[in-house]
């Protein structure tokens, strides 16, 4: 036993005393009595293993005071076994000022102490100062005394977590103990590592690669499973897989686990979730890594994906490694039964992807992908020149008149319990024969004896050249039966044509169907034709086979012979086959829906332009409109007003005229003395009946015709804005612009006129009765000439004058006045009138604007939505064509 450790347990004593007879304490006085009576005596150690002694037998105030002015070597062990002598006391507070103060070298003692403290802090209840003086001595000697796992135990019992982890990862790397490595695993799968850094864990995967496979695979998967779906996970792939490259794996062990765990990732990881940018910094060392622990199962998947990933990224992987998995692809027998269950699964993603993503995929590839999945029904594409007789050769093996002359449609010919033609449409439009296909269901025992559909494509000009509708087809076929005329057969045109759609398919296999074989004279002549047709055929495509056929010979024996024919021509559709149309099918799709998007932008582009362009012609019509209104309202309240003037100014001159008119009436034989009674009331008759009779009906015929002129302008603004609304409708392409007006204005009017011109009755006046002097002085001369009945003829001159000369502007003012009241009032309310008249196809015009502009703003919202989102719909594509070519790899190898 060290000395250091009898200091640490106390029993230094016994090195001095030791076990027998004697009491320590007897033994330890009498040195200490020997030591005082030495000149150059030296009790420390004496006196030190006193304090032991008495420590033990609980006296600690004795203990305390013999440890007091310990000097030297035992001098910091006195201070800490003060320190504990107070602990004991519970004088905490001493015993912590002296465990603070010791200095000392010693890792034995420095152990002790922090032990001591955390003891001391667990009583304080300090969790913090307890946790850091266990760390410490942990740090100072893991393996003193166990104290590695007195940690652990307290860490756990208080659920300190971090610091758990924390002990279990550097026990792991420094005692490279598997069951400190058990401990580390289990606190990751219980999710107790989710604030350390993927970085935390490299030394401890390190040292598990090099001392244990099985426990490295399983401290990567449990890693693996604690930082999917958190914001670490990206970080630990790229960490992990950068570590993993640098190691030297075991390559006895079996990666199974490891391996389909890459698998799994790897698709989640091409699912669409991440950026391209995400994955160019993970997948370069993720694939190698995968390829480096594939087993037997996932090694053609690895490969493919390597493969795939190189070819959308060409120098990210290693030429080495991408050597490595195109020999493993190579001699790998590919699965076609998974292949197909996988090419279904990427179609169906991708077409709920283009749901999600507004550009849905047409209606021709669903039913082609229909198609392509029914292994029963083999696909034969008939094809040929316009002049070749292909739909009457197709009428004739079919017994039924099923097609017409040649069409520029694709027609589908299947067997079916029903005849039934049904129209299917590609696209937006349907009138581009491009845009959709014919497919006709009958009863045909021809069909469904050879288990056959009968692909009829239009007829190839080969003055035309280019594209034909054949060559959106031909993945779908299983064969190509190309109709010949026997008199003009295999023309250079049809070569090159043929050759094209070889390029484009080169395993679809080409047969040949030598047509109107009847109008050839002469069997010799016939040998020759078919013999030199076919020279010239197997120049091209020497697997060819060519069979003669007139489509107006009917003959049993020659449909049987041509059944053969198919069944020799036409190969049975196999599952490798069609994957590999499936695949096409889905290339063409990806290609396809980006370019929808990118035609939907150029429409909304031009839709916005085109709104704005509308918007200006609205506002442009909106002035028109504006302009029209204001000019038909002053011509029509000019006119009204020349009317009424002219009425006025009749009776500026005809009221007074019979005012004057009535001089006349005054005689010698007058009663002077009621004279100006009489006058008064004649004047007064004589134009109520000038009113009624001449200017009533003159101002209702004037009005009328005011109204007619008035209706005939306003329906010719009507006319005006109809043309208007008829231009904006086809612009529009809709009914959405009517600009009807509002004649009811014109029967107000009508009705207004007839009222107010129905009849007049006008205020009488006290014309003559009025009290001005000259009245007076003629109605007081009146009544005295009366009296004495002389001077009557001066009477007369008297009143004739004052009738003939006095001014009666005012009275007819006045009369005026009061007459063209409610016409005042009428054609005050002619502008607002015709406003009324003109309201709703301003209503209209103003909401078409506003709704324009709310149509251009949200395409505009839309396209810059579109535009925004337009990387990650490149990057999704570009995820689906990386698993489109990673199963292109695995299912077609090299091609």
């Amino acid at each position: 036993m060290t000395i250091e450790t009898r200091l640490s347990k106390k029993t230094y004593y016994e090195q001095l005393a030791p076990e027998g007879k004697e009491n320590p304490v007897q033994t330890l006085g009498a040195m200490l009595f020997e030591e005082h009576l030495k000149e150059d005596g030296d009790a420390t150690d004496v006196r030190f293993a006193q304090g032991e002694v008495y420590f033990h037998y609980k006296d600690y105030e004795a203990a305390i005071f013999k440890w007091e002015n310990i000097t030297g070597y035992f001098e910091q062990w006195a201070v800490k076994n003060r320190a504990d002598a107070y602990m004991e006391l519970g004088m905490l507070s001493a015993a912590l000022d002296l465990y603070k103060s010791i200095e000392t070298d010693s890792t034995v003692l420095q152990v002790e102490t922090a032990l001591q403290l955390f003891s001391l802090y667990l009583q304080q209840e300090k969790q913090e100062a307890a946790v850091s003086s266990i760390k410490k001595a942990v740090r100072l000697d893991p393996d003193y005394q166990n104290i590695a796992l007195i940690a652990r135990a307290f860490f756990e019992e208080h659920e300190d977590w971090d610091n758990a982890v924390e002990l279990a990862v550097n026990e792991t790397i420094r005692t490279e103990s598997l069951d400190w490595a058990d401990v580390m695993i289990s606190y990751i799968k219980r999710g107790l590592t989710d604030r350390f850094e993927p970085s935390y864990f490299t030394d401890a995967l390190i040292t598990l690669n090099r001392i244990s496979a099985e426990h490295f695979e399983e401290l990567v998967l449990s890693l693996w499973d604690s930082y999917e779906g958190k914001p670490g996970y990206m970080p630990w792939l790229l960490h992990f897989n950068e570590v993993y490259q640098t190691l030297d794996g075991e390559t006895s062990h079996s990666w199974r686990r490891l391996s389909k765990r890459y698998e799994e990732t790897y698709l989640h990881l091409i699912s669409g979730r991440y950026s391209v940018k995400e994955l160019e910094r993970v997948l370069p060392a993720f694939l190698v890594n995968w390829l480096k622990v594939s087993d037997s199962n996932h090694a053609v998947l690895s490969s493919a994906a390597v493969l795939a990933w190189n070819d959308l990224f060409p120098g990210s992987i290693s030429e080495e490694t991408v050597y490595q998995a195109g020999n493993l692809v190579s001699w790998k027998q590919p699965d076609s039964a998974a292949g197909m269950e996988e090419s279904i699964k990427l179609f169906d993603a991708v077409e709920k992807w283009s749901l999600e993503n507004e550009v849905e995929t047409d209606a021709q590839t669903n039913w082609m992908v229909e198609e392509l999945l029914d292994l029963s029904t083999r696909h034969l594409l008939v094809a040929g020149s316009a002049s070749s007789g292909k739909s009457s050769f197709i009428n004739s093996v079919l017994d039924e008149p099923v097609l017409g002359e040649e069409s520029s449609t694709v027609v589908i010919v299947r067997d079916a319990d029903e005849t039934e033609i049904r129209e299917v449409t590609v696209g937006e439009d349907s009138r581009q024969s491009a845009g959709r296909f014919i497919e006709y269901s009958l009863p045909s025992a021809f069909l469904r004896e050879n288990q056959l559909m009968m692909i009829d494509s239009p007829g190839f000009n080969s003055r035309l050249g280019g594209r034909n509708e054949v060559h959106n087809y031909i993945n779908l076929a299983d064969s190509l039966l190309f109709v010949l005329s026997a008199n003009a057969p295999f023309t250079p045109q049809e070569a090159e044509f043929l050759v094209r759609i070889r390029e484009q398919n080169p395993g679809m296999p080409v047969h040949f169907l030598l047509n109107k074989i009847d109008t050839i004279y002469g069997e010799e002549e016939v040998r020759r034709v078919y013999e030199d047709t076919e020279e010239r055929i197997h120049s091209v495509f020497p697997e060819a086979k060519i069979f003669a056929y007139s489509s107006h010979y009917k003959s049993s024996q020659q449909v049987s012979r041509f059944r053969e024919f198919l069944q020799m021509a036409v190969q049975a559709p196999g599952m490798g086959s069609r994957v590999e149309k499936l695949l096409y099918v889905i290339r063409n799709t990806i290609t396809d829906l980006f370019d929808k998007r990118m035609q939907h932008e150029r429409s909304l582009e031009k839709s916005i332009t085109w709104n704005e362009d509308m918007v200006s012609k609205l506002n442009g019509a909106l002035h028109q409109l504006e302009d029209l209104e204001k000019e038909k309202a002053e011509d029509i309240s000019r006119y009204l007003h020349t009317v009424k003037e002219e009425i006025r100014t009749d009776m500026k001159v005809k009221i007074p005229e019979l005012i004057r008119s009535c001089a006349k009436l005054v005689r010698e034989d007058s009663d002077f003395g009621k004279i100006h009674l009489q006058l008064n009331e004649e004047m007064n008759n004589r134009i109520q009946l000038y009113m009624e009779d001449t200017i009533l009906p003159m101002y209702r015929d004037s009005l009328h015709e005011w109204i007619a002129s008035s209706h005939e302008d306003l329906k010719n603004s009507q006319a005006f804005l109809n043309e208007m609304a008829n231009g904006f409708n086809k612009l529009f392409g809709t009914e959405r612009i009517e600009l009807e007006c509002d004649f009811r204005v014109v029967d107000d009017w009508r009705r207004d006129v007839h009222r107010m011109t129905s009849g007049v009755q006008v205020e009488k006046h006290n014309i003559l009765l009025r009290h001005t002097p000259s009245q007076l002085l003629l109605k007081s001369a009146g009544k005295l000439i009366n009296a004495i009945a002389q001077s009557k003829s001066v009477m007369v001159n008297r009143y004739t004058q004052y009738i003939e000369n006095e001014d009666y502007t005012e009275l007819t003012e006045s009369i005026i006045a009061k007459f063209l009241l409610p016409f005042d009032v009428f054609e005050s309310g002619i502008v607002r009138d015709v406003n009324l008249f003109f309201d709703h196809p301003n209503d209209v015009l103003k909401r078409t604007v506003n709704e324009t502009h709310a149509e251009i703003s949200a395409k505009q919202s839309k396209l810059l939505e579109m535009k925004n989102s337009l990387p990650q719909f490149r990057e999704s594509l570009t995820m689906f064509e990386l698993r489109l070519r990673q199963y292109e790899w695995m299912l077609l190898g090299s091609r």
